[in-house]
């Protein structure tokens, strides 16, 4: 999705940065919660960043007990504020959808994305020292420096479905879903004023 480009970007600088200690990984089995974290970011859509978006940003992580984690990162009570011009669906070849959305525009987003993380360390008391408001510091602060994200790789390897909505009335479309497909991902209808 075209929010991990940034993530991959962000998650290369802090893996570079080093990072906080870490355990070695448990034996398997077990799930483990973290957040909720008050985060925020921009949002991509399919031609340009389209709003800047709030949320509460939560964790799941289960011990595959083989070196492997799966981590689904929850996003819950969100918010987003269009930035415009460009709507979030504006470069997308399928019918319904518009090209451009007004700034200021307000509305309702959900969503989840849920992939695997290969480490040889977990460290479930990392997000006491580390910054886990976003994916990149929580793979870092809970994983280690050296840890592998499949959602940092790419749309084909990550399971993920984001929604908005806006009930405003300047608006032609009003409900934008982002999500995973076998083809990596798929976009349909637009937050869009023209």
């Amino acid at each position: 999705m075209k929010r991990l480009s940034i993530g991959l970007l962000a998650l290369a600088i802090a893996l570079l940065t080093g990072g906080g200690a870490a355990q070695a990984a448990g034996p398997g089995g077990g799930t483990v919660q973290f957040g909720p974290f008050a985060s925020g970011s921009p949002d991509g859509g399919t031609c340009a960043p389209w709003a800047m978006d709030t949320f509460n940003r939560s964790f799941s992580v289960h011990d595959n007990g083989d070196g492997t984690f799966r981590v689904t990162e929850d996003f819950k009570d969100g918010t987003f504020v269009t930035t415009g011009p460009a709507s979030p669906g504006g470069c997308e070849t399928s019918n319904h959808h518009g090209s451009t959305v007004s700034p200021g525009i307000t509305g309702s987003l959900r969503g989840y994305l849920t992939g695997t993380v290969s480490s040889n360390t977990f460290n479930p008391s990392g997000c006491a020292a580390g910054d886990c408001t976003t994916a990149a510091g929580f793979i870092l602060a809970v994983f280690g420096p050296a840890a592998r994200f499949t959602c940092f790789v790419g749309p084909a390897d990550c399971d993920f479905n984001f929604e908005y909505d806006s009930s405003d009335p300047s608006l032609v479309y009003r409900h934008w879903q982002d999500k995973s497909s076998p083809d990596g991902e798929q976009f349909i209808g637009d937050i869009a004023t023209a």
